[in-house]
């Protein structure tokens, strides 16, 4: 069973495995709506969603032309889809703003906010973090309710394997469960009763599998990640503040943001192809030379992004395993190659000498 699960899983990317799971998320928030387990229409949620989508769809043309920089259609996506999954629809044309600025605003954090090109913060939760202190509009994360629950729950585990963060998620778990059940004996509250609240009608689940997990805005280590998932699920629980500062979901992943920027190394090349070596009928090695020595530990991977015409949906990223010593000065990666591959494997191997890819974001391990 989990060999079977673990091959479709392969045969998927992480950002389209991402993608659709949001993607029923959205519609299955529209059809409980219809059935009335949500306290909303179905017509402001879908309105919302492409509102969303189109803002943040013509905002990051905008900022890539500007910054030149390489972008991912299915990262735009994903990111409206989750200010669609927290902000609650809107019923009228007054709220249009609000959501074309956390859109704007979640988009400008990816070009503005970020060392090299890899954006800081995680993108939604900057935005609703900047509108609830500028505009007193704040994120209600309505997706943490019991009818979305099952659906979180599936897709939120395949999320999490396919990823490998099974760890991080854990951690982030433990901590919140501890920190909660800790206030709760303080101040004599029923034990069960406050667990149940926290993982029905909240947005632990939620925001654990897809948003704490962003790769982008995680630490590289197992070690790091562990730690990582502590701090963010201490910070997560509301009884825990700073003075006048209580903390919100989206406030305490930026604190987490700010703690794997602290740790994390800084990883952003461009590498150019020196040689291409064929290892077998289907698989190739890739050899890339690079003016400094990257520090790496064996079985780690990068992000590679390879801009091209014709990007099919499954995007111009991948993420591969290095192939290369830490001891060597050239970065290599081995690719196998199936019948359809995807538009990135196709650009990857007609790539001629000398030419470019960008790398970056150092994982694993």
């Amino acid at each position: 069973m989990i060999s079977r699960l673990d091959r479709f899983l392969n045969g998927v990317t992480m950002y389209r495995l991402i993608l659709v799971w949001l993607v029923i998320l959205v519609f299955a928030g529209m059809l409980f709506s219809l059935v009335g387990l949500l306290p909303y229409s179905a017509a402001s949620m879908l309105a919302s969603t492409l509102f969303l989508l189109a803002i943040s769809i013509v905002s990051n043309a905008i900022f890539a032309r500007v910054f030149e920089a390489a972008t991912s259609n299915e990262s735009v996506y994903i990111t409206a889809l989750i200010l669609a999954l927290i902000i609650s629809p809107t019923a009228t044309l007054a709220n249009l703003p609000f959501l074309a600025c956390a859109a704007v605003l979640a988009t400008a954090s990816k070009y503005i906010i970020a060392w090299r090109r890899r954006h800081i913060f995680n993108p939604a939760a900057f935005a609703v973090v900047m509108t609830s202190l500028f505009l007193n509009h704040s994120a209600s994360w309505w997706v943490g309710n019991l009818p979305m629950l099952p659906i979180v729950l599936v897709g939120g585990i395949l999320v999490v394997r396919k990823m490998r963060r099974f760890d991080l998620v854990w951690a982030f778990f433990i901590t919140v469960l501890l920190t909660v059940l800790g206030f709760a004996i303080f101040a004599g509250a029923q034990l069960l009763p406050t667990t149940r609240e926290l993982v029905v009608r909240s947005p632990l689940l939620f925001f654990a599998f897809v948003m704490l997990t962003e790769p982008l805005t995680t630490p590289p280590t197992k070690a790091l990640q562990l730690w990582y998932g502590a701090l963010v699920g201490l910070l997560f629980v509301p009884q825990v503040h700073l003075g006048s500062l209580y903390f919100t979901p989206e406030i305490a992943l930026l604190a987490g943001n700010v703690f794997s920027y602290i740790v994390s190394p800084k990883t952003n090349l461009m590498l150019s192809l020196k040689a291409r070596r064929k290892l077998a009928p289907d698989t190739f090695e890739f050899v890339f030379h690079n003016d400094n020595r990257l520090r790496f530990k064996p079985g780690q991977y990068m992000e590679w992004t390879l801009p091209h015409r014709g990007t099919d949906s499954r995007g111009n990223r991948r993420f591969l395993t290095l192939s290369s010593s830490p001891t060597e000065a050239e970065v290599k990666i081995g690719v196998k190659f199936h019948s359809g591959s995807s538009s990135f494997k196709r650009q990857l191997l007609g790539m001629k000498k000398g030419e470019r890819i960008a790398a970056g974001h150092l994982a694993g391990c």
